[in-house]
């Protein structure tokens, strides 16, 4: 049987993928939880920065420039805990974990800061999206093998 790497015998070719690409369903039910609690927490540390940053006489523009590169760059980071919980597999399975993770920190910043007094035009505009946007696919491509 003719493989991407060279031909392998019908048994070989028949086991799948290593076990370094498929985290078990224990595994991948601990990195959602996981990853629902790193959500809350980088969440809550994101609302408190928005709103640092709406305190400041910075103007709206910068200050959602701001906030959306702030969250871009908390992407990374967060993408490598998701690494670090999937014990650094490389199942694609996990680089959907990772969006979700920042979405869900995206809604809890939201929440944390609308909760403090933040106008909510702050995240519902196009340049949240975008920031939100590069903040996902910078997240899922520390998962990349």
């Amino acid at each position: 049987m003719q493989s991407p790497v060279g031909a392998r015998c019908p048994d070989c070719a028949t086991i799948g993928q290593a076990p370094i690409f498929r985290a078990t369903p224990a595994e991948l039910s601990a990195a959602i939880t996981l990853s629902i609690a790193g959500a809350i927490g980088f969440g809550v540390i994101y609302g408190i920065l928005v709103w640092v940053l709406w305190i400041l006489p910075l103007g709206f523009m910068i200050g959602n420039v701001l906030a959306s590169f702030i969250f871009a760059l908390g992407a990374a980071p967060i993408g490598e805990y998701i690494r670090r919980v999937g014990k650094y597999k490389l199942d694609a399975r996990l680089r959907i974990v990772a969006a979700f993770t920042m979405f869900i920190v995206w809604i809890i910043g939201f929440i944390i800061a609308s909760t403090f007094g933040v106008w909510n035009g702050l995240f519902l505009n196009i340049v949240a999206y975008i920031g939100l946007g590069i903040g996902i696919y910078v997240a899922m491509n520390r998962l990349r093998p």
